[in-house]
């Protein structure tokens, strides 16, 4: 039996049930091995838990260690810098230099980034839709899982998870990052000011999904509950943030975008490194 939806929208709610081992992902199938995208979310830590996300998040941790925030940051304001009449939009630049930097030869850093940007949206379906979309609606994603394979040298299959989700959860969050800070009515305040108070105030991901058994009556079976934490909504909190639909950099408090608890994202720096290079670069 499921229980109707569980929504969280407080502060200090949200930011509880992040740090509940009780509350866990909807976790996605693991098929066998093949270049698709169902087999890509069966086999990233984003969509497990327990010992299996734990390994699986070590692994993407130990990538991202190896990553140069700074360099990544100036090629980033580099490539954007540069970007020619007709190109595709600069929000793709982060994935580019990314993509480089996990192992794509430069001169193919635009094509991993346009297999990156079709692969993502399927990769990671709005919350309404937590298994995923079905197979007849990913033949393209699936083409794409297979071209950036190549583009990465057809690494491992365990690597390749790691790499490919790394790149896809880059693509769409930091590129609505990039366009909400352009946007954002503050011409003078320093990048690092301008990105965390656009994370807080228009959050890229606005809702996370999490899932728990709750107990029946003696001899039922267990109803499966639905959590969604409302991150937007968390981070205006009228509680935490004075004025909280003012858009007003500097502020001290912490947003709950990057999450909190056992999985915060683990590339809250390098996706700030980007999107910093790309912004400056841009507002220059």
């Amino acid at each position: 039996m499921t229980s109707p939806p569980l929504l969280l929208s407080r502060h200090h709610e949200v930011r509880a049930a992040l740090a509940d081992p009780a509350l866990t992902v909807v976790a996605a199938p693991r098929p066998p091995f093949a270049l698709t995208v169902a087999w890509l979310r069966g086999a990233v830590g984003r969509f497990a838990d327990g010992a299996l996300h734990a390994g699986r998040r070590a692994a993407a941790v130990q990538v991202l260690a190896g990553l140069d925030a700074r360099a990544l940051r100036a090629e980033a304001f580099a490539r954007a810098s540069r970007r020619p009449a007709g190109a595709p939009p600069v929000e793709l630049v982060p994935v580019e230099v990314l993509a480089v930097a996990l192992g794509v030869g430069a001169p193919e850093a635009g094509q991993a980034a346009r297999a990156v940007a079709v692969i993502a949206p399927a990769y990671l379906p709005a919350p309404s839709a937590p298994s995923g979309p079905s197979g007849k609606d990913t033949a393209q994603a699936d083409a794409a899982v297979v071209r950036l394979s190549r583009l990465l040298g057809d690494p491992a299959p365990e690597r390749l998870a790691v790499l490919a989700g790394l790149l896809a959860q880059a693509c769409d969050s930091t590129a609505a990052l990039i366009r909400n800070a352009l946007a954002a009515e503050a011409p003078c305040c320093p990048v690092e000011d301008l990105l965390a108070e656009t994370l807080r105030h228009d959050p890229p991901v606005r809702v996370l999904r999490r899932g728990a058994a709750r107990p029946g009556p003696t001899g039922a079976a267990a109803a499966e509950v639905t959590v969604l934490l409302d991150l937007a909504a968390a981070n205006r909190d009228p509680l935490v943030f004075d004025d909280p639909g003012r858009f007003r950099p500097g502020r001290t408090q912490e947003h709950l975008t990057f999450g909190a608890g056992p999985r915060p994202c683990p590339g809250r720096q390098v996706a700030l490194a980007l999107a910093a290079g790309v912004v400056e670069a841009v507002r220059r």
